[in-house]
């Protein structure tokens, strides 16, 4: 009817109403063929005819095109026209420039109220996108307000995950920010938000044990894991705080000290640090005390109930090298890894979820890691002697020298090589030496050191790790600074033990948890637990260059 009414030049009006009745059944590509048939307007017509056609493209999926309209809108815009700009720019993956929009917008507001609205609808908007995988970058902008919002919507999207509570870091959002516009709505609109699960209350008497060696070869392991664990508690309002008592495995071993926290009544305990002690916390645990393993046990250790393993494994990072992988395409591998239990373990789990993605391994060289010399595996592995043995035959039935330069085989998508950052470095060179610079070349996180003067030779390798160690902005980076003074002095990678100490009281508190919200966003990576209680780390990426790891996105 709407349409019939709209056929005339002076029906306009109803054409405009066709189409928004169109839209409200949720037929966009019905009411797309009302507005292509609308005669041009002038005015607020016309105006409303564009904002339809930014609402439709949304509607249609055509993002990039929808922002291109919203883009052109000819100013002085309208709280109408800004706030679809705003919306056009979240559907085109631009947040920046919805906030922009929003910042404008808020000028045309008459009043507090309605601008506070605006921005509970910014956060929201904000935070969604960020929970849906829309990066939100504050380095991607200049303006002090815009870098505010992302980093804000960053904190609405990860309060949910964080079991610390994220009051400290509006705290310090605050800080870095006084005046901004989302002030007024930060703490209630996330710490009040239903979505963010409460601390359990501590029950009183029962408090968490800790398993850690204190004493012997891994005290100094220890200590560092205690130090990060208490770190991160210490981040929660004293009320909440569980009470923690610590045990030494070092000299009295684990059985000891496993039967003297049973006997002290804890509500949960949390290691201990090898995986020897491991396997015999669980057999001890006659009770069924909940327990955070802070190891992994053997693959083929069948699952027990209340108990979860939580380790910074390899192993996780080779499969999350092998997924990368394949997400690029990337099907045909060669491997250099380490000789050993842990080189076993990672080829293995490389192996397993390279197969399933349909990958193939052409080569794989086990190399020493005391040698230096690594040109016989990189010959064997490129085919380089292949390549002389042509040249050989060659020679021979043309009876004369020919002027020669080895190839190496052409059929490699990518490297994978496995181990400490001095054999990487070596490798990483020779690789280059034997025409293979060009190959994409991925390791794990035991090759990045962070002096970036030791990382030259490794210019342009990729590699998962903790968001501890590359993360330079935001939540992870400022409980880094935070807690520097009681890890900066342990040498370039002991740190990694305090931000698992961290993460191992984020888990603790968790696991605990009703109904949390998984994955937890930890600073060792984004963390679950499986069917069979492992807890899973998703890492970040990052690229060498100039000796310094750049972010990457992920697969």
């Amino acid at each position: 009817m709407y349409e019939r009414l709209g056929a005339s030049p002076e029906g306009i009006a109803s054409g405009l109403a066709a189409v928004r009745e169109w839209l409200a059944a949720n037929r966009p590509e019905e009411a797309w063929r009302a507005w292509s048939s609308l005669p041009q307007g002038s005015g607020h017509q016309d105006e409303i005819r564009r904002l339809l056609e930014i609402e439709l493209l949304i509607a249609r999926g055509r993002p990039a095109e929808a922002w291109k309209v919203a883009s052109a809108l000819p100013e002085p815009r309208s709280t109408e026209a800004l706030h679809w700009q705003q919306r056009a720019a979240f559907a085109a993956g631009r947040p920046a420039d919805a906030i922009r929009a929003s910042l404008a917008r808020d000028r045309s507001l008459a009043t507090e109220a309605a601008r506070s609205l605006a921005h509970q609808e910014l956060l929201a908007r904000l935070r969604d996108a960020a929970t849906h995988g829309m990066k939100l970058d504050p380095t991607s902008a200049r303006e002090p307000a815009v870098r505010g919002w992302l980093e804000l919507g960053l904190l609405a999207a990860s309060a949910s995950h964080s079991p610390l509570g994220i009051s400290r870091d509006l705290a310090r959002w605050r800080t870095r920010y006084p005046g901004h516009p989302g002030t007024s709505i930060a703490m209630a609109e996330i710490t009040g938000s239903p979505q963010v699960p409460g601390t359990p209350p501590v029950a009183a008497g029962t408090p968490v044990a800790l398993l850690l060696p204190l004493t012997g070869r891994q005290a100094a392991a220890g200590a560092l894991v205690r130090d990060g664990f208490l770190a991160a508690l210490n981040v929660l309002p004293e009320p909440q705080r569980p009470i923690v008592k610590v045990y030494d495995t070092g000299d009295p071993g684990i059985t000891h000290a496993l039967r003297t926290a049973q006997g002290d009544g804890p509500g949960f305990i949390v290691g201990p640090l090898t995986r020897e002690d491991a396997a015999q916390a669980v057999a001890g645990n006659t009770r069924r005390i909940p327990l955070l393993l802070l190891n992994a046990l053997a693959q083929d250790a069948a699952a027990t109930p209340n108990t979860w393993q939580y380790a910074l494994s390899p192993e996780d990072e080779a499969r999350q090298v092998a997924r990368r992988a394949l997400a690029q395409g990337q099907r045909r591998a060669v491997l250099f890894v380490p000789g050993g239990d842990w080189g076993s373990r990672v080829v293995a789990a490389f192996r397993d979820a390279f197969a399933t993605g349909g990958g193939t391994i052409l080569d794989q060289q086990t190399y020493s890691a005391a040698q230096n010399d690594f040109a016989a595996h990189i010959t064997a592995a490129l085919r380089i002697d292949d390549s002389r043995a042509r040249h050989k035959r060659l020679e021979g039935v043309l009876g004369g020298k020919l002027q020669f330069e080895p190839r190496r085989r052409a059929d490699i998508d990518f490297i994978f090589a496995a181990g400490q950052a001095v054999a990487l470095r070596q490798i990483r060179a020779q690789l280059r030496f034997f025409y293979a610079g060009d190959v994409p070349t991925y390791m794990t996180s035991e090759g990045f050191d962070p002096d970036p003067a030791a990382n030259i030779d490794l210019d342009g390798v990729l590699f998962p790790d903790m968001p501890w160690m590359l993360q330079e902005q935001g939540q992870v980076a400022d409980a880094r600074s935070a807690t520097q003074t009681a890890w900066a002095d342990k040498g370039p990678r002991l740190p990694r033990l305090f931000a698992f100490g961290y993460d191992a009281a984020q888990l603790m508190l968790a696991l605990r948890t009703n109904g949390w919200q998984w994955p937890l966003a930890g600073v060792t990576g984004h963390l679950s637990p499986d069917a069979q209680g492992r807890i899973r780390r998703e890492l970040d990426w990052a690229q060498i260059r100039k000796g310094k790891p750049q972010a990457i996105a992920g697969p």
